[in-house]
This record gives structure tokens, sequence and C-alpha cells, in this order.
């Protein structure tokens, strides 16, 4: 058991499964940070004591971590901010005498898997579609620089797509399949590069158990290698969609649609300031009324979707990223299957109220699945 786990955004999707899952199997040594008041929130009801500090400033942060043996940086925000926080945050854990630091990247920083054995110490590609990939790749060149100087161990872990309960990777889907504009490229055959939360949460704690040989970059991942075509058509069946109004793209390339072409506005801070102060549950509420006034008022004049680059990019993936050298260093810990995970995404998506025959009983109308029974592109 360490001195103390500091976990730097613990309010986010994951750092609040994480100290949900940790308090809930007993222990005591974990110490939730979060930026604001409003970031305790979703785990209030577990009673614990949590610290304020703003990653990116380290004189508070300093504070924050005080005590703490093993730090985990599960930050999420502005992208333009990552690089910045990802140094704060190496230099208060440095500076307050921490054992550990575990900074959480993503594979977005290579863009799409195009080797079948690629290396977890493999650089991340410089020229990056997204800002946030671009940010995330620096930020790991920085602490590239840092490991094996002092006392303490950095490790990076690069997780796939996190799904499950509260994931964007699980709503967005899932409304897209309720409205009828999902849509899969090269017929779905891409790899799909899962890691349930839990399963995440698991590979954070086997890192934070193991005491030697810790420095370094390690891909993490769900243990089945599962396409986009799987996802989407488990996802449709739990939902009660017909997978026949999946939108098919087969050529090699993509169109932006208008959610790329505005997606400047996320970054703004405006934007940010207003997300912040709206519980989750209440962001997927509105953007289900929202698919449904735009997916249920005028079905026959629905229009297959454009691509979204992003998108495109993770549906094209060819290869599963390879997971063996954390297995080797760590130790395998992965408890839930896709069948269990998917099991309980489902439950969630109809706890929040999303799938096609709650949507039809809200409007009243004629099921979209019969509107777009042939408008699937093959």
């Amino acid at each position: 058991m360490t001195r103390g786990l500091a976990v730097l955004g613990a309010g986010g999707f994951v750092g609040a499964r994480y100290l949900e899952m940790a308090v809930l199997s007993g222990r005591t040594d974990v110490v939730p940070v979060v930026r604001a008041f409003r970031s305790m929130a979703r785990n209030a009801y577990l009673g614990v004591p949590h610290r304020l500090a703003d990653a990116s400033r380290p004189d508070a942060l300093r504070q924050a971590l005080a005590g703490c043996e093993v730090v985990v940086n599960l930050t999420a925000g502005d992208p333009s901010k990552i690089l910045s926080t990802t140094q704060s945050v190496y230099e208060s854990a440095a500076s307050g005498g921490a054992s550990l630091l575990i900074h959480m990247s993503t594979a977005a920083v290579y863009g799409r898997v195009e080797r079948p054995e690629l290396s977890d110490d493999a650089p991340p590609e410089r020229h990056s579609t997204t800002e946030y990939a671009r940010q995330k790749g620096l930020a790991e060149i920085f602490l590239r620089s840092k490991m094996g100087q002092g006392r303490m161990g950095v490790v990076v872990l690069r997780p796939g797509l996190v799904w499950g309960p509260g994931s964007p990777w699980l709503i967005g889907p899932a409304i897209d399949l309720v409205r009828g504009a999902a849509y899969l490229a090269a017929a779905g055959k891409g790899i799909c590069n899962l890691i349930y939360v839990d399963n995440l949460v698991s590979s954070i704690d086997a890192v934070v158990a193991t005491t030697e040989g810790r420095s370094g970059f390690y891909h993490v991942g769900d243990d089945e290698t599962t396409t986009w075509r799987e996802y989407y058509h488990a996802l449709a069946a739990g939902l009660g969609c017909d997978p026949a109004t999946i939108h098919m793209f087969s050529k090699d390339g993509y169109r932006a649609d208008v959610r790329e072409r505005i997606a400047g506005i996320r970054t703004m801070a405006g934007y940010r300031w207003l997300k912040d102060r709206v519980p989750l549950e209440r962001r997927a509420a509105v953007k289900i009324a929202l698919a449904r006034a735009r997916g249920f008022s005028d079905v026959s004049t629905s229009a297959a979707p454009a691509l979204n680059r992003a998108l495109w990019e993770v549906q094209t993936t060819r290869y599963a990223l390879p997971t063996h050298k954390f297995r080797a260093t760590f130790g395998a810990h992965n408890r839930t299957t896709f069948a269990s995970g998917m099991s309980a995404s489902l439950d969630w998506l109809h706890f929040i109220g999303l799938s096609q025959s709650e949507a039809l009983a809200a409007t009243g109308r004629v099921p979209l699945t019969a509107a777009l029974s042939g408008a699937a592109e093959t």
C-alpha cells in the first residue's frame, strides 16, 4: 500500500471510475485531486475528501500532492494546454518526492496503427491530424526526456479507445445508430482498438503494484480483437436498431461533415466553461433530444452522413494495438470481456433513455429504420 496515491482529473470519465472502484474495493490511500468543486459531484456519494488544484499551476499542485508517493495523471481539457500541464504535473510530482508518475497518453499519437507489431517505444507521429493527438505527442516527447532522471519512475500508458458507460465512444455511436446516421468505413473491417474503462483502471493498479522495471511506454487494450462492424452491430442489437441502416463507405477517403467544420468551436473558452458546468447525464440527454428532433422530424429527407476525418482514421486502422510488453512487465489484469462490457454499456444507455423503442415512444412517429431500409450504401 502506498503512502498516498494522487489521482489528477478525478472528476473526469476515467478518473471518477478509478476513484469509485478504489473506494468500493476498500482502498483508503487514494487522494482525488480536482480543479473545481463542481468536479466532486460525480462521486460525492463516496464521501471521499478531495483536494483542489489546477494541474497547470505548479505551486498549487505541489500542495495538493503533499504526502503522495504515486501520482496518476488523468487530466483532460484544452488540447493547447496538454504539454504545459504535463510539465507542471511532472515538476510538481518530482519536487514533492513522488516515486512514480503514471501519465495517460493515447494511441491517437500514431494516427492509425499501420504496422502489425508497432513498438511501444515508437515515437509519436509529428503530423497528426488533430490538435489533441499532436499535443499528446509533445507531452510524450517531454516525458521521454525525463525518464531515468532522479528517483521518480515515469510510466506512460497508451490506451486505444476507452469505452464503457459514460464514454464518448459509446454515446456518440449509440446516438448515431438511433437517429439513422451511423456509418462504417471500409465495410467496418477496420480494427476497433478498445479498452473497457474498468480494464484501464486495472492496468493502472497493476503499474502501482509493481516496484521495479516500470519506466517506459506501454500500450494497453482489451484482450479481444474487435472490428468496427462487430462493435456497431452489437450496439445496434442492444438498442433495437436495424443494422441495415448503418451507412457504408467503401471509398478510400472521407468528406468533411458539419461537425468537423465547426470543431473549432469546441476549443473556445466559452464552450469549455459551459461544458464543465453541465453534468454528463444532462449533456447526453440534450444530445439525445437534438438527435430525435433531427432524426425523426422528417425521416423522408434523411441523408447519408459525411465521414468525420478523425473517425474515418480510427475506423480504417488495420492492426490491433500490441499489448504484450505491458503484460510481460505488469501481468494480465483485464477482467471485463467484450460481451460483459457491452452488456453493462447497454444497461447504462437504456438507463439514460437511449434506444430505438424509447425514441419511438417519445416521438410517436414511424420507425426511422423502416424509412431508411434501402438507404445504406454498399
